[in-house]
């Protein structure tokens, strides 16, 4: 029997193949990718702004931030193209967010921690939907 090569290329499965549930995973991971950019874009143009961090730290933080939006994107592009991996990937950043959102809720920024909690809650049960751990564990084998 001959074993399957990981870093071979898979290909893209048919829109027939995908369920929702895993599209509206990587429709979710974009939206996120796309809201660090929006963050990373705000950080910069406040680079100069006296703050409790010298610049060398929040040009470090501008790096971390656009780094994670990369790859949230790279995470969500191969959501599309139905790769296995990506599942392990989103979920891990989903857990994050929830841990960081978690506080946000109960205090006076309660809409930027609802913001964060219902993609993250969303993507976490459709990430364990059994449409989804099919569809995943079919794109594995």
């Amino acid at each position: 029997m001959m074993s399957r090569n990981p870093s071979a290329p898979v290909p893209a499965p048919q829109r027939a193949d995908r369920p929702w549930q895993a599209a509206a995973v990587g429709l979710i991971v974009l939206l996120e990718a796309l809201g660090m950019i929006a963050v990373g874009v705000v950080f910069a143009a406040q680079l100069a702004a006296p703050g409790p961090l010298a610049p060398a730290g929040r040009v470090f933080l501008l790096v971390l931030i656009l780094g994670a939006a990369a790859w949230q994107g790279w995470v969500a592009l191969n959501v599309f193209r139905g790769r296995s991996w990506t599942r392990a990937a989103a979920l891990v950043w989903q857990v994050f967010q929830v841990i960081l959102a978690v506080p946000l809720v109960g205090g006076e920024t309660l809409w930027l921690g609802v913001l964060l909690l219902v993609p993250a809650a969303a993507a976490l049960l459709l990430l364990f939907n059994t449409k989804t751990l099919s569809f995943y564990e079919a794109r594995s084998a």
